[in-house]
């Protein structure tokens, strides 16, 4: 086994990741190199000449020359329905950009990211309205342990396994973030600022500056917060996510698989929703970002369409608060401009 080096913040000393005591109980040999692709690297493979390669979240792009270091190649577990979202950050950026469902794919490994052949994926994932990258990844990790296991158990009794040509021209890219895409524009819809706040846990978490009357502008770091319309009543979406949790399968990788999902999306939304009052006329003063109200338990910001209640707060240098805390401590006011 290959693990990637990992050191403890605080001493610097190297970390027992879960993958390294996995090996230390059934006593695999464990290679540890900084980069993949290095000489020593190859060198190992080649000592101990591995019947396959499995990566997930692994952060590097393996040569051909390591992937030839096994007697069957490499196989990949990535968390969408490939071609859709190929990079570092897949689950990051359904969130991010409002997809209803995602899946998770096994790949046949090249040298190029994420373009391999597949070999597996899942059904159809309903995202949940509310869920979060972490509670996201939680739940597809369990669909991505079982089509491994299935795969791995397939090639082992040397059962033939389907390889389908990725749709390349429906390719889309979700590049690993930086801490500058935290960074919160208030010129968006009420629902886009929700999935931005959702997309950016645990890091680099959603931010924006206070700018006050007196002295500079303060960093806030938003926690929870909720999307309301123009009439500060919350928005609703239905939630696809609480079925019956389906049984992982080999399916067509071609994304015709996505009928049966539409389908239900058809049923859910015939359901009757909770009668909501029409929305109102929008004041002419709510500018994206500027506060509409804060008072008590509430702190509601003016989105470019609808605004967004929050709940958790953190300023600078502080810890996250619920937002009454944060009100009772810091003057801001009706008018005040966020971003």
């Amino acid at each position: 086994m290959t693990v990637p080096l990992c050191y403890d913040k605080k001493s610097g000393a190297p970390m027992m990741t879960p993958a390294r005591q996995v090996a230390a109980e059934y006593g695999i040999l464990v290679s540890e190199h900084e980069k993949i692709n290095s000489p020593e690297s190859f060198e190992f493979l080649y000592l101990v000449r591995p019947d396959l390669i499995f990566v997930c979240d692994f952060g590097q792009i393996l040569s051909k020359q390591i992937l030839s270091g096994s007697l069957l190649g490499g196989i990949n577990l990535h968390g969408s329905l490939l071609p859709k979202f190929r990079g570092a950050a897949p689950v990051h950026w359904a969130i991010l950009t409002g997809e209803t469902y995602t899946g998770v794919s096994i790949i046949h490994m090249t040298p190029h990211v994420d373009a391999g052949p597949v070999i597996a994926q899942s059904p159809p994932i309903p995202i949940g309205p509310l869920e979060t990258v972490v509670e996201l990844e939680e739940r597809l990790a369990k669909y991505g342990a079982e089509l491994v296991y299935n795969i791995a158990a397939q090639m082992a009794r040397k059962e033939t396994v389907r390889i389908i040509e990725q749709l390349h021209d429906q390719a889309s890219k979700a590049p690993r973030f930086k801490k500058k895409d935290g960074l919160l524009s208030w010129d968006r819809s009420a629902q886009e600022i929700f999935n931005h706040c959702r997309a950016m846990v645990p890091w680099p978490r959603t931010f924006t500056d206070w700018h006050r009357e007196e002295g500079l502008p303060l960093r806030l770091i938003l926690g929870k917060v909720i999307p309301l319309n123009d009439s500060l009543l919350e928005l609703e979406s239905a939630d696809f996510s609480q079925g019956p949790f389906a049984t992982p399968i080999l399916v067509d990788a071609k994304l015709d698989n996505l009928a049966n999902l539409k389908a239900t999306s058809k049923e859910l939304k015939k359901k009757p929703n909770k009668p909501r009052p029409s929305s109102s006329q929008r004041p002419s003063w709510w500018n994206p970002g500027v506060v509409i109200r804060a008072e008590g338990n509430d702190l509601i910001v003016a989105a470019k369409e609808g605004a967004v209640r929050i709940e958790q707060i953190q300023p600078a240098n502080k810890k996250m608060m619920p937002v009454h805390q944060f009100l009772c401590g810091y003057t801001i006011k009706q008018g005040d401009k966020l971003g």
